[in-house]
């Protein structure tokens, strides 16, 4: 009789759990569409600007007649953008097919720990100068969005680190497509993919994904840069554009800008972790998180650029970002968050970093190259995130979050 109790009970129990999952399903499949739609209708309110009127036109065709030659080498992204530009039904279709996507492997590449609403809040808190150059403006969503969405999916097939022959031929391709949008990404995955193939090595992971990755991430580089454009003297995609000496007023001026001065949410959010993270929250720590980003939040918020400060000022900026980086990693590795997450949240902050570095020689450095350094940033601030005590799955956390979300999508709609 005891016996049968235990089975009865082990059965509700089951089909209560099947039902929660059932019922988190619906409500996640929900979610997506919810986002779908609001892409979709996005897509729907854009209009042409910059260089669509001439993707859309006779210019663009000319181009594509030349193969693109003595132009660019973002093949697939001046593709992607033709067609974008002249058939309205693939324009609503891949406009919210990319950018949902984004949201769906950022949740997958986080093991699905961080619900749909906080990813999409992520990306609805984008810098409006940043979100104007990508999500409004189709030239720019062709090739950042859309890289950007083909290179979480890399990272996100990587991460899953198995050896099948179908998973490593996926991530070739995918590895090689990817290299043909945007210069930048096209140099950092080359990089990012070397590393990681010897991080693999030496912590005895498997090794193919990675040796995938770099074989496509290397013969896209190959075809790109092989576009005559890169090879023409006065030519602002040409090797001759990199400037070596021009690093140092660059690190102080447009790049430091837009990568950090302009991220300042972003960096009170890390504050705000490394706070929860801190085993002795004494007052000297407290400041040493919070006046960095506190500082930065400021002069975000009485809108102050680097144009507007003396040489000195930009100099203590530096070392209040030097201050905060330092700050960070040494909270990030005294932790008691598992191994496996610190080492994923300094990759991501480490792909960050590598993503916009080739802009402290090269030009031209606007606020659409930061858009996939600052998903990355999203990815490490949620990994810490998930280690705090904060309750992403309580129903007032959710709540917050989905007002958050309403207000700012009706703003950018």
């Amino acid at each position: 009789m005891e016996t049968t109790n235990n089975v009865g009970v082990g059965s509700r129990v089951t089909k209560e759990r099947k039902k929660r999952i059932r019922k988190g399903a619906q409500s996640n499949f929900f979610t997506l569409l919810t986002i779908f739609i609001f892409y979709l209708v996005i897509a729907w309110l854009l209009i042409l600007s910059g260089d669509d009127w001439a993707w859309g036109g006779d210019i663009g065709q000319a181009r594509l007649d030349n193969h693109f030659d003595a132009y660019n080498g973002r093949y697939f992204g001046n593709i992607i953008e033709m067609i974008i530009t002249r058939n309205l039904f693939a324009r609503l279709l891949i406009y919210s097919i990319v950018n949902t996507g984004t949201v769906f492997l950022i949740r997958e590449i986080l093991n699905r720990k961080v619900a749909y609403v906080y990813c999409f809040l992520l990306i609805l808190l984008l810098p409006v100068s940043f979100y104007s150059q990508t999500y409004g403006w189709l030239a720019g969503f062709a090739n950042y969005n859309t890289s950007t969405f083909l290179f979480l999916l890399i990272i996100y097939l990587v991460q899953k680190n198995r050896d099948s022959i179908f998973l490593c031929v996926s991530i070739l391709v995918l590895a090689l497509l990817t290299q043909l949008f945007i210069e930048n990404l096209t140099i950092a995955s080359i990089l990012i993919a070397g590393i990681g193939l010897i991080t693999a090595i030496m912590l005895n992971e498997q090794i193919l994904p990675y040796i995938s990755w770099l074989a496509g991430a290397v013969v896209g580089a190959f075809i790109m840069f092989s576009n005559s454009a890169y090879h023409m003297e006065n030519n602002m995609r040409g090797f001759s554009n990199a400037d070596l000496h021009t690093f140092n007023s660059t690190l102080l001026t447009e790049w430091s800008e837009l990568y950090v001065k302009q991220n300042a949410l972003l960096l009170v959010l890390f504050s705000i972790a490394m706070y929860l993270l801190s085993k002795n929250k004494t007052l000297e720590k407290s400041l040493l998180f919070f006046i960095p980003s506190g500082y930065f939040m400021l002069r975000y918020l009485f809108n102050i650029s680097w144009q507007q400060q003396p040489m000195v000022v930009l100099v203590f900026e530096l070392l209040l970002i030097i201050t905060f980086l330092g700050t960070l990693i040494v909270v990030i590795s005294q932790s008691q968050i598992p191994f496996s997450s610190k080492r994923r949240s300094f990759s991501y902050i480490i792909i960050s970093l590598l993503l916009i570095a080739p802009f402290l020689i090269v030009t031209p450095y606007g606020p659409r190259n930061i858009l996939t350094s600052y998903v990355f940033l999203g990815l490490a601030l949620f990994e810490l995130l998930r280690y705090t005590k904060i309750d992403f799955t309580s129903r007032w956390s959710k709540k917050i979050a989905l007002i958050l979300v309403a207000c700012l999508a009706l703003f950018f709609s």
